[in-house]
């Protein structure tokens, strides 16, 4: 679709080392804006998996960001790509330069103080440094956040002025039967799905505690852990995980019993197809979550949630509306959520619509654009 003349241009900065959420959140963020309001620009590393994705529908520009970590001359490869980004933000009059993670924050600070362009700064982690944060959190002229944990979570040092949570292509209903059978599902199971990347502090473990203690009150129960690692996850402590990680998992599976129970599938193309398989769907994470997005997912194909009551969660998820809440790194209070959803398929139906419904209404697609249109034009305007 041709982009309007009189459409606001506003260069979408990423850097994007893996293609992980905030990458996701950005392609279908692209998908979703009107062309008649928003003239979109990617600028994004010479090296990014995202590379070559939306050039066939928006101008789409590489060249390398700097890397901050280890870097003896981090200070001129900062400048030196803040330069670069300036220059295509006046190359292409863009009215807004827009970033979403910390080091484009930094990069997009200075260039829009070097072109002249307003910046806005989308928060989706806790991982700027606070210091960082005090130095350059002046420059923006509008600071948004994924949650209300994550502006609380920066407190005074930002000036968080929005809360605009992701949103998610709400999918067609699947049956759950023909879901099962893709997915050569037991079709008489229950199926409890956890979705998440293999690192320690997604809190794997916890679910298969409470998945032995709901095994025990319903032997036709099966658990699948879902989702890969990458090769930068092979390390040890809470933040890694990967492969040494997936073989303790798988140990510990055996440890309880629970073989013949659990299935680990490793990374799919789609968590969509097990969504559907799902008769309900938990979230375990050991520290609180910025946001959540795999909650809305799940909501978004009409199943129940058990989440942490912490963070991003907490927001997202209505206790016994939508879903249930358990307290973080609580094995048997997973479990009894568990049990009480397991038992009843007319709460779980009920929890689901429910959930599908704040989905479509505060998680779409189009609202998350529409709530991003809103604030570039307020700035671009003001």
């Amino acid at each position: 679709m041709p982009l309007s003349k009189s459409a606001l241009g506003v260069l979408l900065l990423d850097h994007a080392p893996i293609v992980g959420g905030v990458e996701r959140m950005i392609g279908e963020l692209l998908g979703a804006l009107d062309p008649a309001q928003v003239a979109p620009v990617v600028v994004t590393d010479t090296h990014s998996p995202m590379r070559g994705r939306f050039s066939a529908t928006y101008p789409e520009i590489a060249f390398p960001l700097t890397r901050l970590k280890r870097n003896p001359l981090a200070a001129l490869s900062l400048i030196s790509s803040a330069w670069q980004v300036a220059r295509a933000a006046r190359q292409r009059r863009v009215a807004i330069i827009q970033t979403f993670t910390a080091r484009t924050h930094l990069i997009g600070a200075l260039a829009g103080a070097m072109a002249r362009v307003p910046v806005i700064w989308r928060l989706n982690d806790d991982t700027l440094y606070r210091a960082l944060a005090l130095m350059l959190g002046r420059i923006p002229r509008r600071i948004i956040a994924v949650s209300a944990h994550l502006r609380s979570h920066y407190g005074a040092a930002l000036r968080v002025t929005d809360v605009i949570p992701d949103g998610v292509p709400i999918p067609p209903l699947t049956g759950q039967a023909e879901a099962r059978r893709d997915l050569n599902l037991p079709l008489e199971a229950k199926v409890v799905v956890l979705a998440a990347r293999m690192v320690r502090w997604k809190g794997h473990a916890v679910f298969l505690r409470a998945l032995r203690s709901v095994v025990e009150q319903d032997p036709s129960v099966l658990g699948l852990v879902v989702g890969g690692y990458s090769e930068a996850d092979n390390v040890p402590g809470l933040l890694g995980g990967g492969e040494p990680y997936q073989r303790e998992l798988i140990a510990l599976a055996h440890e309880l019993e629970l073989a013949d129970h659990v299935r680990f599938t490793g990374q799919v193309p789609s968590t969509l197809p097990y969504f559907a398989a799902a008769d309900v769907v938990v979230h375990t994470s050991l520290f609180p979550e910025p946001f959540g997005r795999v909650i809305i997912e799940a909501m978004a194909a009409a199943r129940p949630v058990v989440a942490v009551d912490a963070g991003g969660p907490r927001e997202i998820v209505m206790p016994k509306v939508t879903g249930l809440l358990t307290p973080p790194n609580d094995a048997s209070a997973l479990a009894e959520a568990l049990i009480t959803l397991l038992k009843d398929s007319g709460l779980r139906t009920q929890m689901g619509l429910a959930g599908r419904a704040r989905a479509e209404r505060e998680y779409s697609l189009p609202r998350m654009a529409q709530r991003f249109t809103e604030v570039w034009r307020q700035v671009a305007e003001s």
